[in-house]
């Protein structure tokens, strides 16, 4: 199964913008980060969390937000915040809206994907997460929908989440969660207007998971 993220330009459909692909996460009951969407030419407000914070472009039409300069991290306070927005509309102009994020971390990153292949029907992937995915090939791929059984087999499969079982004193992460938001997300195999979706990174926690970047797929 080819990454969600590849070939987009020849793939037809409507794709939502990540505020809204977080609607479906929420739909589906998959963990996120909580988030604030602002104009990217306005004063920042008071945020409902606490800095430091990520912004990112909030547009349908840039999937690959890092590779245009539309990801900024570690913004520590309003006036950097403001200072990143300015900075990221000189870089795109074209972008109207921003996404205002905490800064996660955790113990691992994970991608999350679904599809719908035109052969074998909806599928769900399980990856390493992060920028190095698509060259380590490193995955488990079963048919969508996947039971807590099927999930924790595919995480087994995984070399690369090896080491979030505690490999050699590290801290161990949450593998029940990261079971139970697999499943969850597979459950798009009973909903015939969404294509495409992937969670990447899907942030492993000791005692959460918590999704940090959508991209859904529509009819």
């Amino acid at each position: 199964m080819p990454s969600p993220r590849r070939c987009r330009a020849v793939r037809r459909g409507r794709f939502l913008n990540e505020g809204e692909a977080y609607g479906v996460l929420d739909r589906l009951g998959v963990p996120r980060a909580p988030s604030v969407a602002l104009d990217i030419d306005a004063a920042p407000p008071s945020l409902p969390f606490a800095y430091p914070v990520v912004v990112k472009v909030l547009s349908a039409e840039i999937s690959h937000k890092s590779d245009v300069g539309g990801v900024a991290l570690g913004i520590t306070d309003a006036a950097a915040l403001a200072a990143a927005m300015t900075a990221m509309h000189a870089r795109l102009p074209q972008a109207r809206r921003v996404l205002v994020q905490p800064m996660i971390r955790g113990v691992g990153e994970v991608l999350v994907g679904y599809r719908v292949d035109p052969d074998a029907g909806p599928l769900v992937l399980l990856a390493a997460g992060g920028v190095f995915t698509e060259i380590y090939r490193d995955r488990s791929l079963r048919l969508a929908p996947v039971d807590l059984a099927t999930a924790r087999e595919m995480i087994a499969e995984v070399s690369g989440l090896k080491a979030l079982a505690g490999y050699r004193g590290k801290p161990t992460g949450d593998l029940d969660g990261l079971a139970q938001a697999v499943v969850a997300l597979s459950q798009l195999a009973s909903d015939p207007s969404v294509v495409e979706a992937e969670v990447n990174p899907l942030i492993v926690r000791t005692d959460a998971v918590v999704a940090v970047d959508a991209v859904v797929r529509m009819v």
